[in-house]
């Protein structure tokens, strides 16, 4: 489809003939109506004035919400946010305005450009930019561009890659560090000159809608939701700006900051320690290499006599990189960031949502906003030191029905700190959720209840501790018995349910349930909000009742992928057995003589490594992936766009984070020394995740089997519920876990190293005895834990159709009992974003060796942007407030 065209971004309003949808075009805007339009344009004589507004014909950018618009008299292309402003234009009592439908094609400044699309490809502009020595932004790879002045790291290695000129989907401008960053310029002589970087003040309206909020209700939340993601998150986004505040204040007076523009599709990372650069970092101007805010102060403050920790690449022609001479560079626009921090506050403080931020702990020490990220002042200097630094945390979210009428607590204030925090709505307790019917929620009973149960469990807490020899405390390594505290005999059986590990964890029996997210948050929250500040895991049962059962049987993966080359893993040794047809192992999921033998003749226990392959599980099985998609419990914070899936609010110009689904597929470990073995060693992972048991087998040839299976359960220290779900209801044992709570982590890494310690192995500064993912627990190594560090665990079984739920940052294990099938889903969930935040810190220390070593999960991002969100919510409801 060809049109003839007004290019806007072109000074002499150049137009042509453009085919619409070819790989040039970024945006087309076809105007669809006259209307009345703010704006803050001095030229024009009054606040409202007619515009023509466009809709995108093609959107490549990402306009999303935002509404262009071109003012009358002033033919000024403008995006607005907020769209639902717009009157139509009419005069009198005529009809709408007619107008002449026109095309306007946006290319150049927005991120990718088409090797060949250069201003330097057209003669009559390079003549005019020579001629009058305007600076105008690299628009092409270094080699295409500007061949003879430094070029990037990416562009120096493109010339030792193999030719990609058949690959027609690869873009090298996009790989180029100095694409639209770069400033460049003609000399009077007409040579091509480095003029400089962009600046923060030379971001435009595209740039800026990408990171401030649409005054609209965005997609997929409500009021509610937004206030509980202030609530849970909000925090957290403080400490980021506080962080990136005292970034700045290692900027020196003299140096200036650039702004890289955020590009389509390209996640930036620290050249050192692979994490995402989320805003401030520091840039080298000849190669682009560039570092993160951490690794920039470690290497800044190192003494010269200490080894360093990461080691730094160097520069062209060996050059090291000294942290004086890099570039300041933040990838946010302008001061967005500030803006959205206080956007935070006055919400907080309209919405009456309690913070406990680190800007309140400041003792109202003034934090004035830099007015512009160049040329900080002395002042602002001096007020942020190094040692004002407080502690963070997040506060549990606190149901508000009537939201405060406090003033605004801005950032660039005096008055840092939320309005004042308001009472627990009643009835929100989790039992008042379990003895809710489907669909009904009680509305304003009194939480009596909740402390008549705690004076329960207190007094039955020091019954227990005044028992002693109780063989459940003393020999299998758990805490006293707490039968009965928080099971059936207090909750209506409305909500199908039971609770595990004696009272400690709650398994929801009806997937379909359209409360159970309701019981879950409220589970993680009380754990929140309880002294220990401990999140629980989750069972939610019966999820292979609906799933398509002939999808999931090894016969049917070995019927279609067969013949496919993977590789196993031997659970006994770890060992690998490269280049195997996937046959084999399905072959011998339910048939031990058919499974591959080890040297000793014996069969081995096997399990699949990474299949399918990285993200290959959706384009690989699409069937399978829609219905898992369908039938995983808890959808709004398990399904990509669920509401409470913090991972859904990053938008689709980032690269999306890889949260699976992942299978795992492993024999199971039968014999007695089996018991001293994992199928997957104790680690912990950066987000949470659900899994779920899509298919247990029970192997022939071995008639002993569930005797041993049987033993096994018993020495996992699992409770006499569970054991009954065996014994009893003869459901079927598919994996033993154990979980621990993410704040017992370094108690568990204590007792590791005690225990290498103790049988003469090294422990390197660049490992970590968790993410090695090298020891299992056994039995003897649970006692010790509780008797040595007071640590108790979750031990759960996991049945056929049962979905494990683990929060992020808790270090579990499993062992599968049987041939077990497993896929597992990723999220970000609001109440344990904290534990991702942290756990990105951590996996920095990590050797480049670990799979968590690099941050793939941006988490600053997301909470970035799952904060812009629910602000613009809050906005956009602001009238209803007002009526309140």
């Amino acid at each position: 489809m060809e049109v003839f065209v007004e290019f806007d971004d072109s000074p002499w309003r150049q137009r042509s003939w453009v085919q619409v949808y070819g790989d040039e075009v970024r945006a087309v805007l076809m105007e669809s109506a006259i209307v009345w339009a703010s704006c803050s344009d001095p030229s024009l004589s009054a606040a409202q004035w007619p515009a023509l507004m466009f809709k995108a014909l093609v959107d490549r950018v990402g306009l999303g919400s935002l509404v262009p618009v071109e003012f009358f008299g002033a033919r000024t292309l403008a995006f607005l946010p907020n769209g639902s402003s717009l009157l139509t234009f009419e005069v009198g009592n005529c009809p709408k305005i007619c107008i002449v439908i026109l095309l306007h094609v946006l290319t150049q400044n927005f991120c990718t450009v088409k090797a060949g699309q250069s201003v330097l490809k057209d003669q009559n502009k390079v003549r005019r930019l020579k001629q009058s020595g305007e600076s105008f932004l690299q628009d092409g790879s270094c080699i295409n561009v500007a061949p003879h002045l430094h070029k990037c790291r990416e562009c120096r290695l493109e010339r030792y890659r193999k030719s990609r000129e058949d690959e027609d989907d690869d873009d090298p401008n996009v790989a180029c560090r100095f694409f639209h960053f770069r400033r460049l310029a003609f000399t009077k002589k007409g040579v091509l000159r480095v003029e400089g970087f962009l600046s923060p003040q030379q971001s435009d309206s595209m740039a800026m809608g990408l990171w401030l909020p649409s005054l609209t209700v965005q997609e997929g939340l409500d009021l509610d939701t937004s206030k509980y993601i202030l609530a849970n998150v909000g925090d957290q986004f403080c400490q980021l700006v506080m962080s990136e505040k005292e970034a700045m204040m290692m900027v020196e007076p003299h140096q200036k900051v650039a702004w890289k523009r955020a590009v389509r599709g390209v996640r930036e990372m620290c050249d050192v320690c692979e994490t995402t650069l989320f805003n401030i970092h520091w840039v080298c101007r000849k190669c682009g290499f560039g570092v993160c805010l951490d690794c920039y102060r470690l290497r800044k403050n190192r003494p010269p006599e200490e080894e360093e920790v990461f080691s730094w690449l160097k520069c062209a022609k060996g050059q090291p990189h000294e942290p004086q001479n890099l570039m300041p560079t933040q990838i946010i626009p302008g001061t967005a960031l500030y803006s959205i921090g206080d956007m935070v506050h006055a919400a907080r403080g309209k919405w009456g949502i309690k913070a406990n931020c680190p800007c309140t702990s400041r003792h109202n020490k003034p934090l004035v906003r830099p007015s512009a990220p160049n040329g900080l002042s002395q002042s602002l200097r001096s007020m942020m030191g190094r040692d004002s630094r407080a502690p963070f945390g997040l506060d549990s979210f606190s149901t508000l029905s009537k939201p405060s009428g406090s003033s605004p607590k801005l950032f660039n204030s005096l008055l840092l700190g939320a309005g004042p925090s308001q009472p627990k709505a009643e009835g929100t307790s989790l039992r008042d959720l379990l003895n809710s019917g489907p669909g009904k929620l009680p509305q304003g009973l009194p939480n009596f209840l909740d402390h008549i149960i705690a004076s329960v469990v207190e007094t039955k807490m020091a019954e227990g501790r005044r028992t002693s020899g109780s063989a459940e405390g003393g020999e299998s390594g758990t805490a006293p018995r707490r039968e009965g505290l928080m099971g059936l005999s207090v909750l209506d059986p409305h909500t199908s349910h039971s609770w595990l590990c004696d009272g400690r964890l709650l398994c929801l029996q009806d997937p379909s349930n359209s409360n159970n997210w309701k019981i879950v948050r409220e589970c993680w929250k009380q754990g929140q909000e309880s002294c220990e500040d401990q999140e629980d895991p989750v069972l939610v049962s019966g999820i292979h009742k609906n799933l398509k059962e002939h999808l999931w049987k090894p016969e049917s993966f070995s019927g279609e992928f067969g013949d496919q080359d993977v590789d196993l893993v031997n659970c006994r040794n770890c060992a690998i057995i490269s280049d195997v047809k996937v046959r084999d192992f399905w072959d011998g999921f339910q048939v031990i003589s058919k499974r591959l033998q080890g040297g000793d003749g014996q069969p081995m226990v096997l399990k699949l490594k990474d299949w399918p392959p990285g993200e290959d599980f959706r384009d690989m099985m699409p069937t399978r992936f829609d219905d898992l998609m369908e039938n995983l419990p808890l959808p709004e914070y398990t399904k990509r766009n669920g509401r409470l899936n913090l991972a859904s609010r990053l938008p689709n110009f980032f690269v999306r984070p890889d949260l699976g689904p992942k299978m795992y597929n492993a024999y199971g470990l039968i014999s007695t020394e089996d018991r001293r073995v994992g199928t997957t060693n104790l680690h912990l992972d950066v987000s949470d995740a659900v899994n779920v048991m899509v298919y247990v087998g029970i192997p022939e040839g071995d008639s002993d089997q569930e005797k041993k299976v049987m033993q096994t359960i018993e020495e996992g220290d699992v409770d006499d519920v569970t054991k009954r779900r065996v014994y009893e209801a003869k459901e079927k044992p598919g994996a033993l876990w154990h979980i621990y709570a993410a704040k017992d982590a370094e108690k568990i890494r204590e007792l590791l190293r005690k225990v290498g310690e103790e049988q003469g192995q090294e422990n390197p500064p660049d490992h970590d005895p968790i993410h090695d993912q090298s020891w299992y627990l056994d039995q003897t190594l649970r006692r010790r834990l509780y008797e040595e560090y007071g640590v108790q665990g979750w031990s759960i079984v996991q049945f056929l159709g049962d979905a494990v739920f683990i929060p992020a940052g808790a270090p579990h294990q499993v062992h599968n009992l049987y041939s077990c099938i497993k896929v597992a889903e990723d999220f970000v969930s609001p109440e344990h974003v904290k534990h991702c935040f942290r756990l990105t810190q951590e996996f920095r220390h990590l050797s480049t060796t670990h799979t968590n070593h690099e941050d793939k999960l941006q988490v600053k991002n997301i909470i970035y942007h799952a904060v812009k969100d629910a602000v613009g919510t809050l906005q956009a409801h602001e009238p209803k407030l007002g009526r309140s």
